[in-house]
């Protein structure tokens, strides 16, 4: 013990120097989105390519198609099993988890010969590009704007047919949300909803009630409501949406429409659609027979 003080103390007389490196920054979600698209698409054979590449700016970004039908872009059955694993990394990077089960679990019932692949301008960290893919009840963008702030969400579709369990703490938020209405907020609703289109997808123009105007109670699980779908998404995605959201004047900004009585769950006979919207983003639900749901959810800056 005699000795070994005075080597201790001198051990701290000198100092120890420690030298501690910073962890590594941990990749963001839209970063690791990004990252993934790119890689897909320089796996990609120029023939390939020539299939799935257009313009940053076609028109057919913006195309919403829910049923079964052909898209632009390349159909999954032309790509290998590694290119298809890449898609999915794509989803799981724009996503979260809640999200990425649902989105993969509506893969599931489309065949890869009507699921597609669309590049729109060639993927970068530093240009404009938007990566797509469309099938039977999903449609998914992930669009980067180089240096430029986003103006624009989607559009994302999404549902199901059978669309099971996949929705239903949606739904059941929108069950409450329609229980806490009064009798005279239903009417209103109502007669607000005349001349609006009930399509999946379409415009809110003046339509509906705004939800600043409904009871404290409807007006939180409006809110929660819209929230619960875009729990979806990544963190990332999450915020192009919220500020399209705060252009309208935030949730409280924003109408709602409701056509038919959201009484029930569509699997228990339940026949009904509801929207919520503004100038610049919409979010709908569109029952589409028993078990089949349509589902739509967009932002975009006019002009």
């Amino acid at each position: 013990m005699k000795k070994f003080v005075p080597i201790c103390l001198s051990l701290l007389l000198i100092g120890v120097v420690v030298i501690i490196t910073p962890a590594a920054r941990l990749a963001t979600a839209d970063e690791t989105a990004r990252a993934a698209a790119i890689k897909l698409f320089q796996s990609l054979s120029d023939e390939q390519k020539k299939s799935a590449l257009k313009d940053f700016n076609d028109k057919d970004r913006y195309k919403e198609i829910f049923p079964a039908s052909p898209r632009p872009g390349i159909a999954y059955s032309k790509l290998t099993a590694e290119q298809k694993a890449m898609i999915e990394d794509v989803v799981k990077g724009m996503t979260s988890e809640y999200g990425a089960q649902r989105c993969l679990e509506i893969k599931k019932e489309t065949p890869d010969g009507s699921c597609f692949l669309t590049f729109f301008g060639e993927p970068s960290a530093k240009t404009p590009f938007a990566w797509r893919i469309g099938m039977h009840h999903l449609t998914l963008i992930f669009a980067e704007f180089g240096g430029e702030k986003s103006n624009e969400f989607g559009p994302i579709l999404l549902g199901g047919n059978p669309v099971k369990t996949m929705w239903d703490e949606e739904e059941k938020l929108a069950l409450e949300m329609y229980a806490a209405l009064t009798a005279d907020e239903v009417k209103s609703l109502t007669a607000a909803t005349k001349g609006l289109s009930s399509n999946s997808g379409a415009s809110m123009g003046k339509g509906g009630v705004k939800i600043s105007e409904l009871n404290e109670k409807a007006r939180k699980l409006a809110g929660q409501l819209l929230q619960k779908r875009l729990e979806v998404f990544s963190a990332d995605r999450r915020k192009v949406i919220d500020d399209l959201i705060q252009r309208d004047g935030g949730v409280d900004g924003l109408r709602l429409a409701v056509w038919g009585s959201i009484t029930k769950p569509q699997k228990d006979g339940g026949n009904y659609h509801w929207r919520i919207g503004g100038d610049t983003v919409i979010c709908d639900w569109q029952f589409a027979g028993k078990n089949h749901i349509h589902m739509t959810l967009r932002g975009r800056v006019k002009g």
